[in-house]
């Protein structure tokens, strides 16, 4: 009997639906098991055990000492409903609610297209390779973890004690931001992090500011409350409130990387830093501090965050766990100010009750015994060269035809080609592909399509000397589209 399904299930589903068409019929006896194993060319074992589900779901009953008999009160299959075609299709009508006509699935950036075949080199994603010391620690932890008595049951809806402490910890020691464990709430993800504070903040029509570009994410969490966003564009040192000032006069929200901006890599200076906080002081805006993946990154320590410079609670600061050294951790947390942390734990409650407790425990004794920052430093070793590597390598390929933006080592590089017109990216892709070389375009992270090329190059898991052949391979596809844009045609060519 081929099929995925257990044998026993599809025996199991075969005797049931004999029973429903009536081929046996109630009160009828089935065949013992001996025999109906025989026909059917399987093990009793398997038979007995069909007969143990149908008789669980009230198919059957048995009889001691006389067999089994189709039960008298057998689920009974209802009938088909029939209608037209003119019901039918206004079945397809039932009405959404305008959330939900609002949403749709974001971009998918960057998509996944399987695995690159050997000889092509895969700057597409944002692969994270696990780190074999880290997830022996892991289990190491979790091991001690589950053999004690006291090992965590159901999750706490702000998030567990421990971790909450471990977090106002570190971000004490590492980032320079004083913060009680009360002002921590543990969330699944950056994600859901700005999911709630679009919910709790924000109506219809609200004013959100928003960096151009960013990720993708940001815009459509805030997008489907019905929010309009005002893109802000962004220069080598973040987001210039005064620049914006007068479209986000009315803004209820701004969102910025203010420590360092993705994917650009710009760190706002103090001077900006300032100026953004007087201006939601000077009304009713709120800024959400989007600190993501901030461990992997350089020149952390010398950018204070908005959250400790802000003393009149408008600040919310978002942050999520080194995802390169517990690949599956869906963990982040975020920092809440007193008047917002009952709404945001009411929004919260309606969503999930708590996120994995297990999980949060053995991350605060990661973090506790020092072994998360040793993961981390370690594997920032392993990324700045890395980031060096590639960086000089476009630069010695590309020249000016190339600028690469930040100097941050979170495995991404955001390189824009200036001399190439946006509307050559799907060819600069396939250019590049048939060089060996798989290549992200940047679009989906701008508000408007941009002017130009922009690429976003995921290096984290591969060699300098493989970095040093997929930048001569982009330079080649580089100049190939180059030189057909300067044929009389004076046009791209169809990817």
């Amino acid at each position: 009997m081929p099929g995925r399904e257990p044998i026993y299930m599809q025996v199991y589903g075969a005797i049931r639906r004999d029973i429903e068409v009536g081929r046996f019929r109630i009160g009828s006896r089935l065949p013992g098991s001996r025999s109906m194993a025989v026909t059917l060319g399987v093990s009793r074992t398997v038979v007995l055990m069909a007969y143990e589900q149908l008789e669980g779901e009230g198919y059957v009953e048995t009889r001691g000492g006389s067999g089994t008999y189709v039960s008298a009160v057998a689920i009974a299959v209802p009938p088909s409903i029939g209608i037209d075609a003119a019901q039918a299709s206004g079945l397809a009508n039932v009405p959404l609610s305008r959330f939900a006509q609002r949403l749709s699935l974001p971009p998918q950036m960057p998509v996944d297209h399987g695995p690159c075949a050997p000889e092509v080199i895969d700057l597409s994603l944002p692969r994270v390779r696990s780190d074999a010391r880290s997830l022996k620690h892991w289990r190491q932890t979790v091991a001690q973890l589950v053999r004690r008595r006291s090992a965590p049951d159901y999750p706490v809806l702000e998030g567990a004690p421990p971790l909450r402490a471990a977090v106002a910890r570190y971000l004490r020691m590492e980032r320079g931001i004083v913060v009680d464990p009360g002002e921590v709430v543990i969330v699944s993800g950056t994600q859901q992090a700005r999911d709630l504070v679009a919910r709790v903040l924000l109506d219809e029509g609200a004013v959100v500011g928003v960096e151009d570009p960013c990720y993708w994410g940001v815009r459509h969490s805030y997008t489907a409350t019905g929010a309009r966003i005002v893109p802000c564009a962004v220069d080598g040192q973040g987001l210039d409130v005064a620049a914006h000032a007068l479209a986000l006069r009315d803004a209820r929200l701004v969102s910025v990387g203010a420590s360092f901006q993705y994917p650009t890599g710009a760190v706002m200076p103090m001077a900006r830093k300032e100026a953004l906080l007087r201006f939601a002081y000077a009304g009713q805006t709120c800024v959400v501090e989007d600190d993501f993946d901030c461990e992997h990154r350089f020149g952390v320590r010398a950018s204070p965050s908005l959250w400790s410079m802000d003393r009149h609670g408008r600040v919310i600061y978002i942050s999520s766990f080194a995802r390169a050294v517990y690949p599956a951790l869906q963990l982040g947390y975020m920092l809440v100010p007193a008047w917002l942390r009952e709404k945001i734990l009411a929004a919260k409650w309606l969503a999930d009750r708590g996120c994995m407790s297990m999980q949060q425990h053995v991350l605060a004794a990661c973090i506790d015994s020092g072994q998360y920052l040793r993961d981390i430093r370690r594997i920032n070793n392993q990324l700045v060269p890395r980031h060096r590597a590639l960086r000089d390598a476009l630069k010695a390929q590309l020249g000016d035809a190339a600028e690469v933006a930040g100097e941050g080592a979170a495995g991404t590089l955001f390189a824009s080609l200036p001399g190439l017109p946006g509307e050559c990216t799907a060819e600069l892709v396939a250019e590049a592909l048939a060089r060996g070389v798989r290549l992200c375009s940047g679009e989906a992270l701008h508000a408007m399509p941009p002017s130009h090329v922009t690429l976003v190059l995921n290096y984290a898991t591969l060699s300098e000397a493989t970095l040093k052949a997929a930048a001569a391979r982009l330079a080649q596809a580089v100049g190939a589209v180059a030189a057909r844009r300067e044929r009389p045609a004076g046009t791209c060519a169809a990817a």
